[in-house]
């Protein structure tokens, strides 16, 4: 795809607190208007979300098996068509230009390495730290770009990680984005 646009979208997936957090992911638009989407996700469900789902086979909780990585295995990266149906399509998402132009198709093309590289790291996936909007961010990040989020939209593991530093003496425990003693 020759990308003449690339948008950083915030669709809504869920509330915490009463506050609505939002799962990150790409858009780029070639010249005719067709999209392609850019997203991270789990590479699996853990055993507990799996109660009740049933896929083509039966019962999804049957044929469990868990990742070396950890109840959400490691971090995926996908593409295709952004359309109705398909993944993550939301017509009402919030989104942020990253790109237009010429600096728009090097930049598709870079994000689109940038995250394969990612994946083939096998990241572990968490969903409050290194998960689907960490990745994203990360994508970009190593691309050379800052993005800031649509206004008004939190993403959980969008920023970096602060470092956990051990003091002596003094408990630590991770909140979020932030580290309380």
């Amino acid at each position: 795809m020759d990308a003449a646009r690339v948008d950083l979208m915030a669709s809504a997936a869920g509330k915490v607190g009463g506050v609505t957090w939002h799962h990150l992911f790409l858009v780029a638009e070639d010249a005719s208007g067709r999209q392609q989407y850019l997203r991270a996700g789990p590479q699996c469900l853990p055993l507990e979300r799996l109660a009740g789902r049933q896929t083509q086979y039966g019962d999804a909780a049957e044929d469990y098996e868990p990742s070396p990585a950890g109840a959400h295995g490691v971090i995926t990266i996908a593409t295709g068509a952004y359309e109705p149906g398909g993944t993550d399509f939301d017509p009402v998402a919030a989104n942020v230009t990253l790109a237009s132009g010429n600096a728009a198709a090097r930049l598709w093309d870079s994000v689109q390495r940038a995250a394969k590289a990612l994946g083939d790291e096998q990241i572990p996936y968490d969903p409050v730290g290194r998960g689907a909007n960490w990745a994203i961010m990360e994508a970009l990040r190593r691309c050379g770009v800052q993005a800031a989020l649509p206004p008004k939209r939190w993403a959980p593991g969008a920023g970096e990680l602060a470092p956990e530093v051990a003091l002596p003496g003094v408990s630590t425990r991770r909140l979020g984005q932030g580290v309380v003693r």
